[in-house]
């Protein structure tokens, strides 16, 4: 069940609105939140929702996100924090353009840098993979929660052994976003 798998979640940034369904946990966005640090524009934001759990060493984290009437840019996926200079995230990007993509961050030293892989069709549920293995994590994305798509592999340049894991929702327009988090599965890799 859900709940059980959130017992030890946090919030960084909590949203004024999150309610449970029988779908899962409902989180209306809040508008004009981002992750994001320095590179383009110089802008440093860092008022997205993170909902999030600690996890030493290596980890499989698989969560399903229902993303409803995304805005431009509008985002819901998973993240990988140390800090507010030092993240990762993969997530369902809405663009300007109307074309739905996968978008990853990564954050080193307070600097990001942006990829995107454009889906073939807007997906209303996508599932999102961390995997971290002796330092070196991957992000996966599926579009029925079997046949994962490596997407991206990378290693923060501090190496800790403990990491803050979760979900992340973020709304950097100031159109209404609301996304249902339907599932978490956090395991530890020994």
């Amino acid at each position: 069940m859900l709940l059980d798998a959130l017992k030890d979640f946090n919030w960084y940034n909590e949203p004024e609105n999150v309610r449970f369904t029988d779908g899962g946990m409902l989180v209306d966005v809040k508008k004009n939140t981002d992750f994001w640090q320095n590179s383009a524009h110089s802008v440093h934001k860092d008022d997205g929702h993170f909902f999030y759990t600690t996890q030493a060493g290596d980890f499989d984290l698989t969560i399903k996100w229902q993303a409803f009437s995304p805005s431009s840019f509008a985002q819901s996926g998973l993240m990988v924090r140390l800090d507010s200079l030092n993240w990762a995230k993969i997530g369902f990007l809405s663009s300007s353009m109307n074309a739905p993509q996968i978008g990853t961050v990564v954050t080193n030293s307070g600097f990001s840098d942006w990829a995107v892989s454009v889906l073939p069709a807007y997906q209303k549920s996508l599932y999102y993979r961390a995997r971290r293995r002796q330092g070196d994590i991957c992000f996966y994305f599926s579009l029925d929660g079997v046949n994962f798509r490596q997407i991206r592999l990378f290693r923060f340049l501090e190496n800790p052994l403990i990491v803050k894991v979760g979900a992340y929702a973020c709304n950097p327009q100031r159109e209404d976003f609301s996304c249902l988090l339907e599932s978490v599965d956090l395991q530890s890799k020994k």
